[in-house]
């Protein structure tokens, strides 16, 4: 066994020091392993993980490790290697008693816990310049930063543990991506490449580059990664905001970045652009050009990703718009493109959020979670099969997302799934297994349900409330209305009844007319009248000739036509 006498102890060391879980994970397990380069000398800062120690032993020729902890330190110590020297004290007593100069400095917890309990605070920026004063020229600096104001906490109900967290009394510790960048330029060091940690500290399942998260739009590969992390974080919590609602509204305003748990800051090394958990696997994502390129795991997945957004997000738009014809049109390409590959698609279920737009066509995403999905017991569908499990998985979709659906409420979800089918080219006839049924994939949601608590229920309760009184005020906007509209009917069928009599009254006064002039004609008075008339007529040459040669036109007119 190694001499125990090898653990160096210094000022600051605590032998009672509950330390909670050093952050950890196979994705900074990964990560690691890109950006820490070969070295004679590495510096491990505060808590470490065993994987991590050992991924970073093999990148040192010598590695020392400081902790703050003895309890931890003297573990450490038992399988110790003659390479490994571990310190048990603060940072502040290791910087005035070592002079060293370290070619790799690694602290993925962050600089918090390096500090001596009990004793005067020391800043955040006096000890990352300390820790900035021990790296040499050239070497590799890996930092861990809380971030202390994550938005991702909005999503949820936070614990009685978690309400406090971040408030901190130390201003030097950076709460923004610019004031890390700020900080490592005060220091002399160039911007540092920033990789953005989800999900717990000590279990972190996904590591995205700061950089490329914030250019991915809504909709994107990477944006769906960090979605995707949120919601596992978040499974087994009340909701207060839907996940999807928080990361398209950050990405829009491209600040993705400020939902992580931690950053984790590299100076002098170059990670790829994601790191994530994929089962037992870890899968990463390089981005070049319009794509990503993809490996790592054992899992068949597309050799490339496009960076373009995805198919579900272009029939959002479309709906959140109401631009029915661009839906339509979308939907026709999709029906063409699942045709001609639907000996691809052999036991699987098309989930559009994971379908991107790529050179005219359509691509597939990376499939993650894909058993969560309604799976067809046979080994081939045909076309219209993958078409209705993927309407129906996006009618849920839908349902739970923020748009209002701009066809008319009386459709069913059903109806809506039929006429989606229609859009893609599956004849009507062919659709009529859909029925009119909401019978959807409820398991094709990638979140689970949340569990509601006391607060949640009380915050249930007081939007039940809120949404009565709103559908009171409706209720009597509506019965003013109505009321309002039954005046205008009654006057209008008072106007349409003085209206009726007008028109009887006058039909009377022509009838009474037209019998008046009929028994006028028919009169002597009347007749001897008309005979007077004519004898002046007659002894008027010009109208004599007038009437003879208008008789004689006709005779002739009547002529030619006979001929």
């Amino acid at each position: 066994m190694p001499d125990p006498t090898s653990l160096r102890v210094l000022p600051g060391a605590h032998r009672a020091c509950c330390e909670p879980a050093a952050v950890a994970g196979p994705v900074l397990s990964a990560l690691l392993a890109d950006v820490v380069p070969k070295s004679d000398s590495l510096l491990v800062l505060g808590p470490v993980a065993a994987e991590t120690l050992q991924i970073l032993q093999g990148r040192a020729r010598t590695c020392t490790v400081l902790l703050r902890s003895h309890a931890d330190a003297q573990q450490l110590t038992e399988n110790a290697t003659p390479a490994l020297h571990v310190i048990a004290g603060s940072l502040a007593a290791f910087a005035a008693q070592d002079s060293r100069l370290f070619d790799t400095i690694v602290a993925v917890d962050g600089l918090e816990r390096t500090a001596e309990l009990g004793a005067e605070p020391v800043s955040w920026a006096d000890a990352f310049a300390c820790v900035a004063a021990r790296l040499a020229p050239g070497g590799t600096l890996v930092l861990g930063v809380a971030n202390p104001a994550r938005l991702d906490t909005l999503v949820t109900v936070p614990a009685a543990a978690d309400r406090t967290a971040g408030i901190s009394g130390d201003s030097t510790a950076p709460t923004s991506l610019q004031a890390l960048h700020a900080a490592f330029t005060d220091q002399g060091f160039v911007v540092p490449a920033v990789h953005c940690g989800f999900g717990r500290a000590d279990d972190l399942q996904t590591l995205l580059s700061a950089d490329a998260l914030g250019d991915s739009g809504p909709g994107t590969a990477l944006t769906a990664l960090a979605q995707r992390a949120i919601e596992r974080d978040c499974a087994d919590r009340p909701r207060v905001l839907a996940p999807a609602t928080l990361v398209r509204r950050l990405s829009l305003a491209g600040s993705l970045p400020a939902a992580a748990s931690r950053w984790l800051t590299v100076v002098g090394g170059r990670g790829r652009s994601a790191y994530l958990q994929d089962g037992a696997d870890v899968l990463w994502l390089d981005r070049a050009g319009s794509h990503l390129i993809t490996g790592g795991g054992t899992r068949a997945v597309p050799a490339a990703v496009p960076t373009s957004t995805s198919v579900e997000h272009l029939l959002l738009q479309q709906i959140g718009t109401a631009q029915t014809e661009q839906f339509r049109e979308i939907a026709a390409g999709l029906g063409v493109w699942i045709r001609e590959s639907v000996a691809s698609f052999t036991g699987d279920t098309i989930a559009f959020e994971d379908v991107y737009t790529d050179a005219g066509t359509f691509v597939r995403g990376l499939g993650l979670d894909q058993d969560s999905h309604h799976s067809s017991s046979t080994s081939s569908n045909s076309s219209t099969e993958l078409l209705t499990r993927a309407w129906r998985h996006f009618a849920v979709r839908l349902a739970d997302s923020e748009y209002l659906n701009p066809w008319p409420d009386t459709l069913s979800t059903g109806q809506l799934v039929s006429m989606w089918l229609e859009m893609s080219g599956v004849p009507e006839g062919a659709s009529d297994a859909v029925g009119d049924t909401d019978d959807v994939d409820d398991d094709a949601t990638a979140v689970s349900a949340p569990v509601e608590d006391l607060r949640s229920r009380a915050e249930h309760t007081e939007q039940a409330l809120e949404r009565a009184e709103t559908l009171r005020a409706e209720m009597d906007v509506m019965a003013q209305l109505l009321a309002d509209r039954d005046t205008s009917l009654q006057l209008r069928e008072a106007r349409i009844r003085r209206l009726r009599v007008q028109v009887v009254q006058q039909n009377a006064l022509r009838e009474e007319a037209v019998a008046k002039g009929a028994a006028l004609s028919a009169g002597s008075t009347y007749r001897l009248a008309r005979r007077i008339d004519q004898l002046r007529d007659a002894r008027d040459p010009k109208k004599v000739a007038r009437a003879a040669l208008k008789r004689a036109d006709g005779a002739i007119r009547a002529y030619r036509r006979m001929r």
